[in-house]
């Protein structure tokens, strides 16, 4: 919908990005877990840590001032009552990972005007761009986004029918867990690059679902996916691929569905104006200066790739504003 913009309306805009930065930051330098143990001084923190006292300093006033920590007349700091279950690396409702994964976008976005220049991105998205605590980080911050929205996607579908799901590009098992909960009689593959199918096995190792999931090692870019399930999971796939890609990952989706299988699709779906919904739109960018060719696609986009490979009554089952539209596709 339209935004009557003010100059003050713009001029906070343009400066949100201070505020964005000290809590970027602070989670860089795992503040939030350190000043949730308890009172801690600048000097013993620079002490331990070796850093510079008067920019540590500036830091946390600015934490301060912005309400995440207070500060006492003796010169400490610590961090506010409540926050260290959502900020520090223990935190039983830790949004950490994902909060670190915003310093890695953070980097990318800077080059968003050259990108727009030249169209050359200087750190394409992949898994040899990342180091193993970025992608860990990464896989954390997809868990953390996952956990509810996972549950109401898989409470959107019926899944009475199916028996063996296919979980492509699976990460850390979330939606493969949640829809095993809302389907008993079902099991499931999570297929994934070697890496990230490593920290899925640690992360799994004491779920009530680990005896009905098997892990798969490999590349949907090149090695070929496994055979026998009668329902495949897309979920937030296809905007890392232009659409060349989505076509030859549908086709080799196609091949090894059993016959009346479905394909679920979850990511952003764009009408026709590339617009709405909003966030589908700006998340477009996030794909342009990360991915060679990745993009927030249309649902028309994506009904002409997967009917070009194959698959029949192209439908959306779910729709929503924030990556929770869903996509079903019959073989």
């Amino acid at each position: 919908m339209p935004v009557d913009w003010s100059s003050q309306a713009l001029l906070s805009l343009s400066s949100a990005f201070m505020k964005c930065r000290i809590l970027l930051s602070a989670a860089e330098l795992d503040l939030f877990s350190k000043l949730g143990r308890g009172p801690v001084t600048v000097e013993d923190l620079c002490a331990v840590e070796g850093w510079n006292p008067r920019g540590l300093r500036i830091l946390l006033d600015a934490l301060v001032a912005q309400g995440f920590a207070e500060s006492h007349s003796n010169g400490s700091y610590q961090l506010r009552e409540g926050l260290a279950e959502l900020m520090s690396r223990d935190g039983r409702d830790s949004i950490l990972p994902l909060v670190l994964h915003r310093v890695t976008m953070w980097n990318t976005w800077s080059n968003l005007t050259e990108i727009v220049k030249t169209g050359v991105i200087p750190n394409p998205m992949g898994s040899g761009s990342r180091s193993a605590e970025e992608m860990e980080a990464f896989i954390g911050a997809m868990h953390v986004i996952g956990l509810k929205m996972a549950e109401d996607i898989a409470r959107s579908v019926d899944l009475k029918r199916f028996r063996r799901l296919l979980d492509i590009g699976g990460a850390s098992g979330t939606y493969t867990e949640a829809f095993l909960k809302q389907a008993p009689d079902m099991n499931a593959t999570i297929f994934d690059l070697p890496k990230v199918i490593e920290i899925a096995e640690k992360r799994l190792a004491g779920s009530v679902f680990r005896n009905r999931i098997a892990f798969v090692k490999g590349d949907y870019t090149s090695d070929p996916l496994p055979e026998g399930h009668d329902v495949a999971l897309l979920s937030a796939v296809i905007h890392i691929n232009g659409r060349e890609a989505n076509r030859r990952l549908f086709s080799e989706i196609h091949r090894v569905l059993e016959p009346g299988g479905t394909l679920l699709i979850r990511d952003y779906f764009l009408d026709e104006t590339r617009t709405r919904p909003a966030e589908g739109a700006i998340f477009a960018v996030n794909m342009l200066v990360a991915t060679r060719a990745g993009n927030s696609h249309t649902f028309q986009d994506v009904r002409e790739d997967l009917e070009s490979e194959g698959f029949l009554d192209v439908r959306m089952v779910r729709e929503g504003m924030n990556m929770d539209q869903l996509l079903a596709a019959d073989k």
